[in-house]
Order: C-alpha cells, then structure tokens, then sequence
C-alpha cells in the first residue's frame, strides 16, 4: 500500500466538451478508409438530426465504421437523443412528481430499504441544513470528522446525494488513528480534516456515507474488490416489468468505482437470459478492444456467468413494480455472497453504454417497435389520468406544487 498523502479525494466529473482531434480524424480515415471530408458529412448529419449525436459521441460510438450501413448509424444516439428517448417513456405529470425522490438517493434507498428491497445500507448524512430522522445527520466539518474517526464501520462508500456518474464518490477502506487519515481502497492516504472540509466545501447540501458492498468471492477474485455493478434496464409496456438489456460495469484496476468514462475500464455484455458473459470490451472509438481476460487477475471473463442471476433479475423487477409511471430504469446492482442489492435507480438510463459494449444502436429493430409500445401505453395512461384529474384535481395540485 502506498504511502502518498493526496487531498483532492473527490472523483472529479468527465469532461463532455472533448473535440475530436485532428490526428483521430486521420486515424479514422487511415485504418477504415474513410475520408474526412465523408465523417464531417455524417458528423453534421447525426448531430443535427433526431439522434443527436455530438462530434465526441460520433467517435466513441464508432459510427463511423464502413461496415455499418446507413440505417444501423442512424440507430445510435447521443446523449441528448438518450434523454429524449426515457422522457417519452414515462406517464408525465404523475411520473414527474415522483422524480425528486429518486433523485434523492438518500430518500430513495430508505424508501426500498422500508420496502424490504435489498438495497445499499446508509450510515450518515452530509447536510448543512437537512435532518433524516434517525439517521445521522452531520452538518459541520467537526461532525464529519468525529463520525470518521469514531463511529463509521469501514469500508464505506461516499456519495453525493444527487447526481451521476460517480462524480464525488470516493471508497474509504480504513482509518489510520496514528496519523488522522482515511484510506481510500486504491491505497491514497486522506487527511481527515481537509477531506471533510473538502466535502462541505463542495457537498455541503447532501453527501451520503455508506457502507461499501462486499461482492460475492467468485466476481472479486475475478475483477478485484472495487464493486463491478450489473446494469439491468427494465422497460415496461405491460402490467408486468420485463428486462431489456443487462450490462456489467468492471472498473479499471486503478478506480474505485465502476463509472466507464475512467480509464482502463471494462464493459461486458451479458446474455440477459443466462447472466452469461457474451464479451468484454475496453477503450472507445479506434483504440476499442476485446477483452477476454481481466488484465490484472487474467480470469476469463467471456463465459463467465454472474452469480445469483435470477436473484438480480427478479430483483429488478421487483423494485420496478414500485413505480409503474415509468417506462423504463437503469438499475445498477452488486452481488454479494448473499445475493444481489440495489446500489442505485436510474430514471434516465445512459443507453451509451449498451452502444459501446455491444457495438450496437439503441433504437436497433429489436427495441424501437418496444420503445414505441411503452410509450402508447403512457400517452393512453396519461389520458385516464387526465380524466380522472378532472373529478378529483390530485395531478393539478401535485404539478402545482411541483412548480
């Protein structure tokens, strides 16, 4: 374990605003034979259409690729398009109101953790102003450091209370009581004080302190301790969840969480029936691999099936039922030795991921005509709503107090 003592502990967010450069256009035009003057045509023509695809997205994507055909570049999306697309999946007006409150992890994962819903476990709360009844609620950069030093049941893992991306969190593994530091579990060392001030400084209005899941010994042998979530998105266009697609996130050696936008990490595209490895890939753009073997541990990851499958299926589901206004989540769940739990929800499912790992357009033949089901039924179900409003008033007042 490294000695080196870093204070900026918090995962910094991605920059989104990267332009191609121009040595990536040459590259693009030398290995796939084409032209630039041929990807600025179709860059303009995807981001100024219905897909919105940005210049970045273009590349990432690797819709360049001369083997696609018209049609299937037309099936990918950008980030915009990706929001565009869960909006019209959900019942608007009763499903907005409800939005806040999955935002709200700390409110979400109590609510599941009520509901008997496995889910991640809560030891306190960062808040300058707001209480959470039983829950610790830690307000000054004392309160912080007293629940560091004193109180907190390590590994725990630290969040904001919104957001995305992991943007913020940080894996806290130990607490040094002879120098006053917490270590992370890529072996940095934190001085307590400045990263508590660090983290009123900058989430002073919620931060979540968790303890960190222990997955099951067959997935950490394989890929190492820092958790590796299943992405299991859920559509639903009847009166019964179904699962879409399922993802799994394998976070590079050097992170402690499993964003993809970190380098060096893995995604793997899971056979949705089975929980069978169907590849792993790495990187983005020209400079995207296969992986079969993780390059730390070298155990074969295609052919690998996660643990407990069922379990993480019928978990989702399950946890999809307590609200069927939405169309459709992102459901990012561990797997422990004891099953799966519910790390987060995702009322907005980054579907970029499913184009990187499987080389595929989210608005393919297999999903649009899905899609488009999902969203008759919410048009349908807003209607009833409407009329319904009409004796009773419940959706005015609720948007009124939304606004």
């Amino acid at each position: 374990m490294t000695d080196r003592t870093v204070t900026g502990a918090l995962l910094a967010a991605p920059d989104q605003n990267v332009r191609p450069s121009s040595q990536l256009i040459v590259d693009v035009a030398r290995k796939h034979g084409v032209s630039p003057f041929k990807q600025f045509g179709e860059m303009l023509r995807l981001r100024y259409g219905r897909r919105k695809v940005n210049l970045q997205e273009y590349y990432s994507n690797q819709i360049y690729r001369p083997d696609f055909s018209t049609l299937t570049k037309r099936e990918f999306v950008g980030r915009k398009a990706n929001e565009d697309l869960n909006f019209r999946l959900i019942t608007r007006g009763y499903a907005n109101a409800m939005m806040d409150l999955i935002a709200d992890k700390m409110l979400y994962t109590a609510l599941m953790a009520q509901l008997g819903i496995s889910t991640t476990q809560t030891q306190a709360v960062v808040s300058r102003s707001r209480g959470y009844g039983d829950y610790p609620s830690l307000s000054t950069v004392e309160d912080l450091v007293r629940f560091l030093e004193t109180q907190a049941i390590y590994p725990i893992f630290c969040k904001p209370q919104t957001g995305s991306l992991s943007v913020g969190s940080v894996l806290l593994d130990a607490y040094d009581s002879a120098t006053r530091e917490v270590l992370t579990l890529t072996g940095h060392r934190l001085d307590v004080d400045e990263f508590a001030r660090q983290v009123l400084e900058e989430y002073g209005s919620g931060f979540i302190i968790q303890s960190a899941i222990r997955q099951d010994p067959e997935i950490a042998s394989a890929i190492g301790d820092a958790v590796g979530s299943v992405r299991v998105v859920t559509i639903l266009r009847n009166e019964m969840p179904e699962v879409l697609y399922t993802l799994w996130k394998i976070p590079s050696p050097n992170a402690m969480s499993d964003n993809y936008w970190q380098d060096g990490s893995l995604l793997a595209e899971i056979d949705r029936a089975t929980g069978t490895v169907l590849q792993c890939r790495r990187g983005t753009g020209p400079t995207q691999e296969d992986i079969d073997t993780h390059p730390v541990t070298g155990t074969k990851l295609t052919g690998m099936t996660i643990p407990h499958w069922e379990q993480v299926l019928e978990l989702a589901i399950k946890a999809h039922k307590v609200f069927p206004r939405f169309g459709i989540f992102g459901w990012d769940i561990g797997v422990t030795s004891d099953g799966p739990a519910i790390i987060e929800c995702n009322d907005n499912p980054h579907h970029m991921l499913y184009q990187i790992a499987t080389g595929r357009g989210i608005l393919n033949a297999e999903f649009t005509p899905i899609f488009d089901d999902v969203a008759r039924r919410c048009r349908q179900d807003e209607a009833t709503l409407k009329a319904q409003d009409k004796k009773t008033g419940v959706l005015s007042r609720l948007l009124q107090h939304k606004t």
